[in-house]
């Protein structure tokens, strides 16, 4: 390993004052101590302002930064900006990771001279964790374009930023997108599949991402998952640009892409939301020969909205869900 670099971990920060001291407090606590710890307040209108200055004041290692609101993108970006780190790594503010954590991804991307490694998160929803992958510690190492191959696959957590450790010397250059307010880590992630990386992923816990029920994922429906649709749209054009070796491979992300914006638009019968239906549905009769299903049920929804079912579909699950 190299001689005790520095790395810093970026946290943005916005109404998580219930999560926000355990998030910190994961950190402090690592048994790898040469971090730089950047807290971006994003404006959050509660205590999370005055949690992060009290930290401040306990420890050196912690900086923090008070910003007008700018979203999730712009806090991490922010924190890109400050970060004098060697490594970086990006915490939300209402998950924790494990106590040795940034000791292990340091010794990992070391070791194997990676540009990003990857570990896998474990679920905690409601104070009760949840066993959702086989945590051996075998390693796996993607180079070239395998990363890409997976991020438009739709690989597991691949295209999530958190649980991730970066070189930063590689991710130079490289920032969110604003004004986006769903899927922007997973373009970020496909901008640094981009450029081939060496990635490494260890099946071995090291970040608890916490299921809040006010989460993006359980909220209603709102223009702001039209971002799933415009970074589907981005990537497919990249890849036609300069990957289009991949095209059936975008192809098939564009119509999971689509499913799964129905799947939200079930959330809703909002009247000025009626219409966004319609192209995702042609895209997904166009696209249906290419798509190669993640799970059974978005095998089943692909069938049903190909064959032209959406609109009873959705009724039924508004019956069954939100009512």
């Amino acid at each position: 390993m190299e001689s005790n670099p520095l790395v810093s971990v970026i946290v943005p920060i916005y109404g998580t004052e219930k999560y926000l001291p355990n998030c910190i407090e994961s950190l402090l606590g690592q048994t790898y101590t040469n971090i730089q710890i950047i807290l971006v307040d994003d404006q959050s209108p509660d205590q999370c302002p005055k949690i992060c200055d009290d930290y401040a004041e306990k420890d050196s290692r912690i900086t923090v930064i008070h910003q007008a609101n700018r979203g999730v993108s712009g806090a991490r970006n922010t924190g890109l900006r400050c970060a004098t780190g060697d490594y970086i790594m990006f915490v939300d503010s209402d998950d924790e990771i494990y106590p040795n954590a940034i000791e292990v991804l340091l010794q990992d991307i070391c070791k194997y001279k990676a540009d990003i490694v990857w570990a896998p998160q474990k679920n905690r929803d409601n104070e009760k964790q949840i066993e959702d992958f086989s945590e051996d510690g075998t390693y796996t190492t993607f180079c070239e374009e395998d990363a890409l191959y997976l991020s438009l696959a739709g690989v597991y957590n691949i295209n999530a930023v958190w649980g991730k450790f970066f070189k930063k010397s590689f991710i130079k250059g490289i920032f969110f997108e604003e004004g986006k307010h769903i899927n922007e880590d997973g373009f970020f992630m496909f901008l640094c599949y981009m450029k081939k990386p060496i990635m490494v992923q260890h099946d071995i816990s090291v970040y608890q991402y916490n299921i809040r029920s006010d989460s993006s994922s359980r909220q209603t429906f709102s223009e702001k998952y039209l971002s799933m649709l415009y970074f589907c749209e981005r990537k497919k054009e990249l890849i036609a640009t300069h990957y289009p070796q991949y095209l059936e491979q975008a192809y098939n992300m564009e119509v999971r892409t689509n499913l799964q914006f129905l799947q939200v638009l079930c959330r809703t019968c909002d009247k000025q939301y009626k219409t966004l239906a319609n192209p995702c549905i042609r895209t997904v009769r166009h696209l249906y020969r290419y798509h190669k299903p993640i799970n059974g049920h978005h095998k089943k929804l692909a069938w049903i909205v190909a064959h032209g079912l959406y609109p009873l579909y959705k009724k039924i699950v508004r019956l069954k869900y939100y009512r």
